[in-house]
């Protein structure tokens, strides 16, 4: 199986620690044949050596790309396709993914994805992901759309390369650093679920990433209700859980979360 991974690194010592710990993780694989490119950002105003990453990187292919300043999430990783495409037919690869710098494959997972790729041919993988991972053989299919809006992100979604190549690119309105903060991965993964014949979820926490914080959710509500705003009329449980979207937005306003202009899109 052959796999191409985009990972986006703004540049500073927390993020280049957390950034060594997801290679490593990728070299204990045999069972799979990477491509990983990484953009480190912000390369001109901070002391940068690729060679401390790349000579961890000896299973596997890692490609550093640089960019001189801080751009938003969702365009970096559009520049990372770009790069990607500039040298590899993105046909070539079985699946795709976006792991930020701080997730990390705990030992078993890949191993496990291969095996349940074969049995069950699916065209977009997801699961949870939390500080402590697990790792279990049997792992049934949970996916729906409630599940997909909660659990999909850049660390846990994985798309098959036919399907990614149908999606196109991260909406730029959308993401950390953009107009509307929050939202591309949603965004990305609704457009892979409308494309893909078999979309496959785990509800377990198969991969690394440090546990998120409910309480913040409400920083993200302008992003996310501004996708499912987007896609609303793609099908009945989309408008379901954009309505429902609207509500909790209602909710946050009351309780002086967000302002009444959350609720509107800039583009």
């Amino acid at each position: 199986m052959k796999v191409l991974l985009l990972t986006t690194c703004i540049c500073n010592a927390e993020n280049f620690k957390d950034l060594q710990r997801l290679i490593l993780s990728l070299n204990k694989v045999n069972s799979v044949y990477f491509t990983h490119y990484v953009l480190f950002q912000n390369v001109d105003n901070v002391d940068f050596d690729e060679s401390e990453f790349t000579a961890l990187a000896v299973n596997y292919k890692l490609v550093i790309e640089r960019n001189a300043s801080i751009i938003s999430l969702s365009k970096a990783r559009n520049l990372l396709i770009d790069m990607a495409k500039n040298s590899h037919a993105l046909e070539s690869f079985d699946f795709i993914s976006f792991p930020d710098d701080d997730c990390w494959y705990p030992d078993g997972f890949w191993n496990n994805f291969v095996n349940i790729e074969k049995e069950y041919g699916f065209d977009l993988f997801y699961t949870d992901f939390s500080s402590t991972p697990s790792l279990i053989d049997f792992l049934p299919n949970q996916h729906n759309t409630s599940n997909l809006i909660r659990y999909a992100s850049s660390n846990t979604t994985i798309y098959k390369s036919t399907v990614f190549s149908k999606i196109g690119f991260f909406d730029e309105n959308y993401g950390v650093g953009a107009k509307n903060n929050g939202g591309e991965d949603l965004d990305f993964a609704i457009r892979a679920n409308l494309h893909a014949d078999n979309s496959y979820f785990v509800n377990k926490a198969l991969i690394g990433h440090r546990n998120p914080l409910p309480e913040f959710r409400y920083k993200y509500f302008k992003g996310s209700f501004g996708i499912l705003k987007k896609h609303k009329f793609k099908n009945k449980s989309l408008f379901y859980h954009f309505s429902r979207k609207f509500l909790i937005g209602i909710v946050f306003l009351l309780n002086r979360k967000i302002k009444l202009s959350d609720f509107k899109v800039i583009s």
